[in-house]
């Protein structure tokens, strides 16, 4: 978690426009929104500097007080963690709800707090109504008060200059990020309900996000950091990838399009499906997405505690299943009671090196040469003679070579495959996909 920085909770009833605050500060939607209350469920962090002043904010649920089930608890959890982290907390409502409407407790809760609290009255969209809408809340007792607009922006600098001053008496420490200028980036992606949320608040060993047994309850991708054996990384929470609809509800939109997101920004996905079911359709699907990003992979088959199958079962169904993944490891793990986890783990810094590897011109080479002798690409009907010249690695994360030969199209899909399994194997690309490009030899003369 980032603790280094002095944190403040943005907290308040349902729908007051939370998430939309911390999107117009972020300048591009970090939160999930929506029209729909209860949209946010889980913590969401921004690392932001105003004023000369480095702090971060925390977008939260919205407080609720009844009508308590296990979920909405879980919900509610989350708020109580922000607030017990939090430096500071702002109360944000609806300048739209009578302030009569507010729940008293809300009130009782923020008057309690042991730390500084800022009152943010929201959807004041003209300057007409600003005065109007502070007295309105004035009954609430809290001292400083700000009317602004989390759609326009207006009123938002005087909120963080105020936050940004009350924080001033914070000793500032180098946050994470800038005492690890590289992370390893790992995204829990699959289908709903595999245990994604249970993985994660187990990899980090605290309750991080809300986990309940209903499909769908993580719409942000939330982040993470941690530190293993020296070793910074980044894990990424993300959203249920569903099946494609004609019509979704909004929300689902934009879980979906966030989690693509964090497979793109990923180094290593670890690709959850559930030991207890059939592999299905949509399991596939969400292996492809990450295959078709290039991604390295670890195959993580949650609730091994509760699977009455054979250990040995897991490689026959990435074979079956998923044979595109061949090269990534994979794990029977529990996030119930943790086993399997360590050795996942201990599987993503390999995967990483192996897509940062960059293999020196004399041993592609040896290689290029020796393959060639034991199998040499074969001509195809209505082609040219095929002929491959040389093999240069030109980029990394992913590994991507280039081939200079005579002819692409000359060039077998088949012959092709087998240099990228084979690069794999004897050059050490386990857990990760590699791209081998083909190009003519008189363009390459053309482009040097």
């Amino acid at each position: 978690m980032k603790d280094t920085l002095p944190i403040i909770a943005i907290v308040g009833p349902p729908n007051a426009g939370k998430s939309t605050l911390l999107n117009k500060i972020a300048g591009k939607p970090l939160a999930v929104t929506s029209e729909l209350a209860g949209t946010t469920r889980d913590r969401q962090y921004l690392d932001i500097s105003w004023g000369g002043r480095n702090f971060t904010l925390v977008d939260t649920a919205g407080l609720a007080f009844q009508n308590r089930d296990e979920l909405e608890a879980s919900i509610q959890r989350q708020i109580e963690f922000a607030l017990a982290e939090a430096d500071m907390a702002v109360l944000l409502v609806d300048s739209k709800e009578p302030a009569a409407a507010l729940d008293p407790k809300v009130i009782k809760k923020f008057r309690s707090l042991k730390i500084p609290v800022a009152l943010a009255v929201n959807k004041v969209d003209s300057p007409k109504k600003l005065e109007e809408s502070l007295a309105a809340f004035a009954r609430l007792g809290i001292k400083n008060a700000f009317a602004v607009s989390a759609i326009t922006g207006r009123g938002i600098g005087d909120l963080l200059d105020h936050l940004a001053t009350t924080l001033a008496h914070k000793r500032e420490t180098p946050t994470e990020d800038s005492t690890h200028a590289s992370r390893i980036a790992v995204s829990i992606v699959g289908k709903p309900n595999v245990g994604k949320s249970s993985l994660f608040n187990a990899i980090l060993k605290q309750e991080r996000v809300v986990v309940s047994p209903i499909p769908g309850t993580t719409r942000t991708a939330i982040d993470s950091q941690m530190e293993i054996d020296g070793t910074a990384y980044t894990f990424i929470d993300t959203a249920g990838l569903k099946k494609k609809e004609h019509r979704q509800s909004k929300p689902d939109l934009f879980s979906g399009f966030q989690t693509f997101k964090a497979i793109r920004r990923s180094d290593v996905c670890f690709f959850v499906i559930d030991a207890t079911e059939e592999v299905t359709k949509q399991d596939q699907r969400v292996a492809q997405e990450i295959f078709a990003m290039e991604k390295g992979c670890v195959i993580l088959a949650n609730k091994f505690d509760i699977y009455h199958g054979k250990e040995d079962m897991l490689r026959d169904y990435v074979s079956r299943f998923f044979p595109f993944l061949w090269m990534c490891p994979a794990f029977f793990v529990s996030a119930k009671n943790g086993q399997g986890l360590p050795e996942a783990l201990a599987a993503v810094k390999p995967i990483y090196e192996a897509r940062n590897k960059q293999i020196d011109s004399q041993v592609l080479a040896e290689y290029l040469s020796k393959k060639l002798k034991t199998n040499p690409p074969k001509l195809l009907r209505d082609q040219k003679r095929p002929k491959v010249f040389s093999l240069h690695q030109v980029d990394t994360n992913p590994p991507t070579f280039q081939m200079l030969v005579n002819h692409p199209a000359a060039i077998s899909m088949q012959f092709r495959k087998f240099l990228e399994n084979s690069m794999v194997k004897e050059l050490g690309f386990w857990g990760t996909p590699i791209l081998l490009k083909l190009l003519k030899k008189d363009k390459a003369l053309t482009n040097s």
